[in-house]
């Protein structure tokens, strides 16, 4: 697969890199945004509706071809997921968007993530994007500075203004 650029050897034991199957890998993907939502927004719980709202995105993003996941599989269990989309803004006629990306912590530090991100840009820029945006949580200074490492800027802030006395736990 062309998306899926010439991997380096493995080594043994080294998760493999392949397409999100979502009859396989749903579930799991699913286990991982309660780390991933819960750990970079404060005060957020991922509940029923949440999931049922996200396996909606994944059984859609798992057909369309302007949506791509790819997993790390280790052992025959799920160990990470990147998920990348082709959009248009007002300003962008073709950007690659990275909606999520996930390792899990044994893996973290190992380069796993820049595997995940290296697909998924190959994908994005195989589909002739002009640039490539993600979002992320300034509270998460380990993502920002991996980010940074990877090459990409900060373009845009996103600024939130809550009502006065309100209840963190409730966002």
């Amino acid at each position: 697969m062309a998306a899926i650029r010439a991997e380096r050897s493995l080594s043994a034991g080294e998760p493999t890199l392949r397409r999100f199957n979502l009859r396989r890998d749903i579930e799991t993907v699913l286990d991982f945004q309660f780390e991933v939502y819960e750990g970079n927004f404060p005060g957020f719980r991922v509940d029923r509706a949440f999931r049922d709202d996200y396996t909606r995105d994944l059984r859609r993003a798992a057909s369309d071809p302007t949506e791509m996941l790819f997993v790390l599989e280790q052992d025959g269990e799920l160990a990470g997921f990147v998920w990348g989309s082709m959009m248009s803004t007002l300003v962008d006629a073709r950007v690659g968007y990275i909606k999520n990306v996930y390792v899990t912590p044994h893996l973290r530090g190992s380069g796993q993530a820049h595997r995940l991100m290296e697909a998924i840009e190959g994908w994005i820029w195989d589909q002739g994007a002009e640039k490539i945006m993600l979002d992320a949580s300034v509270s998460n200074e380990r993502a920002m500075g991996f980010y940074e490492k990877l090459g990409y800027d900060v373009e845009r802030v996103r600024m939130v203004k809550r009502p006065q006395g309100a209840d963190p736990s409730c966002w």
